[in-house]
């Protein structure tokens, strides 16, 4: 133990005399951890974590399955719910939870924010513990118990004051008083958390908001739809030996259905939770896995870059050191010790650089979780992810400053132990010039700086395929016109109103904004391009044969499509043009009585009618509207493909759309087209508008209004993307760096140690250029072979990456050629200096240096 403290206080002494050196060495380990430290981190945070706080293998989440050709997905009803927790031979507990969304607080400081409505036992389940107060007893969440009682998230406790006297206080949700009872524990639930839980109890009240007036509000209709279920299973019971019961519970299920409900029989599956889904039907994390696992591959990457550049420092800086260590041999230092020695510098190195990684990480993940709050306050809800650096990513930094270590020391350290103590005490500095010209080519030192030229490609080149994804992501044709157009988000149900005052009111705001100073259109919508939602409908001809739900294994019927209600004047407030027919009239926009009407797109159009003209043809939905509306509807309107999200594949999302008034939605967006089309002028037409629909309506229940473009730029997909882009290209951008600083530093090193060689060529007659050409013909040579081996490797990545890339070849040209000349051009640069150091050597004085 003496030794090693020893060998301590002796490194830090040697690192203390060199501190240019020392500081390089350390900012470059520095970028490297901090890198990988930022990255582990957030996989940490959002992959690694159980969602599940307790025993999380034993929890499963259960759906239920149309026996037919649709296989559609659905949710359960209360009843089933209370069957599945009559299975105590498959369950040690289940637990029932439906989402929505609510207004919390009152008047101006009212927001509309997302919850979950649970049963008690949701969070007996989940194991978790309120951190004040208490959760749902039994009693308040029978259905129509309507006991206004809420628990808070940790999150939104902490905004609100943190005060433990805030159990007790009365919280205004959608109007109306609740009791706050508890507190749920910090970072519940999962990733993506509410800010309130409410009890089933309240489904029929909170419902009735904002739901159509003929939709099922009553929790205990068996018809009634609504809730999502996950499950403990019993102690000892496997996944797979549930999965064996599960024939005879679907038939318990389905024998539940009314008499002559007419309902199709369901099927039952267990699925283990997934981390981001909040979805009634399967899902996987697999994208998000692989995301996880890419990143924490390049990242590694820099790291090896890195520690093959430190590799080079300290194999020049061994060789400097030859005779210190013959002259240790001499005295008697065995060979061990001077590895062990030079592994404990090595060491020490890699934990300064891994201490500054950690701040450089902090600092990266403070940035990230800012981002994740700005983007996801659009969606109304927030990341209950930890992205500080914990105990978990400490031990993992200190591995990563042991394997930095082992990679960059443990080379010198052994090269150095076999020091020749008669020659190294008689040799005078410099290469010798006995060497031939392939043996210096592939010394270690050129290995290691082609090793970093050849990896730093493979990471510019991935960097340039996801610059040049977001790029077009940003720059595909919408097929609407943003520009000038204000978006207004309202949400009727904040305030209770009525379907038909909803409406009413709806309606007299549109009219109110048209006739605004400067504006020339305006609309509403149930569902806005890039607004991060969707809903989906399927059609088919009215004449069409019936559907054959018979056969499971058949192709689903009818054709889908994005499906949204809007108002007279939505498609010339957004720019879509209407191709054939006519847009939706005041009186069909109004009344849910009138002839049932619809607008297709072109591409929906096409699909339904591929030889005929589809203006004035009748289609029909494959099931039924929940709430008794028309199956039936003509085709009156044909507009223009137009892009809904950026993950539109082949082009563009069918669409289907309604009058307003024949699919009610409480919560909408108002469209708003100015004529002066200027970002300047837009955001000066906002008050304008506020103030007028303010002096119409002072109790509109407006979120947000917002410049559409503004809208666009809070896309999920295209935030991810641009993420992406941003991530890779900062790997690529280290990358490059320390590729240029080892190749400088190599050449610069081979410069010092030839300068004799160089003199002596210079006094036998050589010029000037043929001692520069001398240095950059090496390093054009090395340039060459590493691009050549670089550009094998990265075809191999490209296809890799070929799953996660936006409309970009994984053998794309342009980032290819780009990666190709910022790599060279970058290291023949780093050769250059020194070239140029070189054709300055007198003859003179370096045949007189030693």
């Amino acid at each position: 133990m003496s030794n090693l403290l020893k060998d301590f206080r002796h490194a830090f002494r040697l690192l203390a005399k060199n501190p240019g050196f020392t500081a390089t060495a350390i900012v470059t380990l520095a970028l490297a951890i901090g890198v990988n430290s930022t990255i582990f981190s957030l996989v940490n945070g959002l992959i690694l974590r159980p969602v599940i706080p307790f025993k999380p293998h034993e929890v499963v989440n259960l759906f239920t399955a149309r026996k037919d050709s649709n296989h559609d997905y659905r949710q359960f009803s209360h009843a089933e719910f209370e069957a599945l927790r009559g299975r105590a031979d498959m369950f040690q507990d289940v637990g029932a939870v439906t989402f929505l969304l609510a207004g919390i607080g009152r008047d101006e400081g009212m927001h509309r924010s997302f919850a979950f409505m649970v049963s008690d036992s949701f969070f007996t389940l989940m194991g978790v513990r309120p951190a004040v107060g208490r959760f749902f007893d039994a009693a308040e969440t029978r259905p129509n118990a309507n006991l206004p009682v809420v628990v808070v998230s940790y999150d939104f406790w902490k905004k609100s004051g943190g005060q433990p006297d805030f159990v007790g206080r009365t919280l205004q949700v959608n109007g109306r008083p609740y009791t706050v009872i508890g507190v749920a524990p910090k970072g519940f639930n999962g990733i993506i958390t509410p800010d309130i839980f409410l009890p089933l109890g309240m489904f029929s009240q909170i419902s009735s908001a904002f739901s159509d007036s003929a939709q099922v509000n009553d929790l205990s209709d068996p018809k009634n739809f609504t809730l999502n279920v996950m499950a403990r299973l019993k102690p000892g019971l496997t996944l797979e030996g549930a999965r064996l019961r599960l024939p005879s519970l679907s038939a318990q299920l389905n024998a539940l259905h009314p008499a002559g409900a007419a309902l199709p029989e369901q099927e039952l599956q267990l699925l283990a939770p997934t981390r981001f889904d909040i979805s009634t039907s399967p899902e996987n994390d697999g994208s998000v896995n692989l995301l996880g696992t890419l990143l924490i591959a390049m990242a590694g990457i820099v790291l090896v870059i890195a520690s093959l550049n430190l590799a080079n420092m300290l194999l020049a800086r061994g060789a400097a050191r030859a005779r210190e260590m013959a002259v240790r041999l001499a005295v008697g230092a065995t060979r061990w010790q001077i590895v062990r020695q030079l592994l404990i510098e090595g060491l020490v190195l890699a934990l300064l650089g891994g201490a500054a990684g950690l701040v450089l990480s902090s600092w990266s993940n403070t940035l990230l979780s800012a981002s994740f709050a700005t983007l996801l306050d659009s969606m109304n809800f927030s990341v209950a992810a930890d992205l500080t650096p914990d105990t978990t990513v400490l031990a993992v930094t200190f591995l990563f400053c042991l394997l930095a270590t082992l990679v960059f020391s443990i080379g010198p350290a052994l090269q150095a132990a076999r020091t020749d103590v008669v020659h190294d005490l008689k040799t005078q500095a410099g290469d010798p010039a006995v060497r031939g010209r392939w043996n210096r080519f592939f010394a270690p030192r050129h290995l290691l700086v082609m090793a970093q030229m050849t990896l730093s490609l493979v990471l510019i080149f991935a960097a340039g395929l996801f610059v040049r994804g977001a790029l077009k992501a940003g720059g595909l044709d919408l097929g609407f016109e943003p520009k000038g157009v204000v978006m207004t988000e309202m949400d009727f149900s904040l305030a209770n109103t009525a379907q038909p005052e909803g409406l009413r009111r709806m309606l007299a705001a549109a009219e109110r904004a048209r006739n605004t100073p400067g504006a020339v259109a305006a609309g509403f919508t149930t569902l806005v391009p890039y607004g991060n939602l969707t809903n989906t409908s399927r059609v088919v001809p009215a004449n069409a044969g019936p559907v054959n739900n018979a056969d499971p294994g058949a192709p689903k019927p009818g054709e889908g499509a994005l499906y949204a209600a809007v108002s007279s004047g939505y498609f010339d407030a957004i720019g879509v043009k209407i191709l054939r027919g006519r847009d939706f009239t005041e009186l069909e926009t109004r009344e849910k009585n009138s002839p049932a009407v619809a607008i297709v797109d072109q591409e929906m159009a096409e699909k339904l009618f591929p030889k005929q003209d589809a203006l004035g043809q009748r289609i029909r939905y494959t099931q039924a509207p929940s709430d008794g509306s028309p199956t039936e509807m003509e085709i009156v309107g044909i507009v223009a493909p137009h892009r809904h999200d950026v993950s539109d594949k082949a082009g563009r999302n069918r669409r289907l759309y309604v009058p307003l008034a024949h699919a009610y939605n409480a919560s909408v967006f108002l469209a708003t087209r100015f004529r002066n089309i200027d970002p300047a002028a837009t955001l000066a037409a906002l008050p304008v508008l506020r103030r007028e629909l303010r002096e119409l309506d002072p109790t509109l229940p407006i979120l947000q209004m917002l410049p559409f473009t503004y809208l666009l730029e809070k896309s999920i997909t295209l935030w991810i993307i641009r993420l992406g882009a941003i991530l890779f290209g900062v790997f690529g951008s280290i990358a490059l760096v320390l590729a240029v600083v080892g190749v400088y530093g190599v050449k610069a090193y081979a410069v010092e140690r030839r300068t004799r060689e160089i003199g002596i060529r210079m006094a036998l007659g050589a010029e000037r250029s043929d001692v520069f050409a001398l240095i950059m013909k090496q390093g054009a040579l090395q340039t060459i072979t590493s691009v050549v081996l670089g550009l094998g490797l990265s075809l191999v990545v490209g296809q890799a990456l070929a799953t996660m890339l936006y409309k970009v070849s994984p053998a794309d040209p342009a980032a290819l050629g780009i990666a190709i000349f910022a790599l060279s051009a970058a290291t023949l640069f780093a050769c250059y200096l020194p070239a140029r150091r070189a054709t300055k050597v007198s003859p003179l004085t370096a045949l007189r240096t030693e």
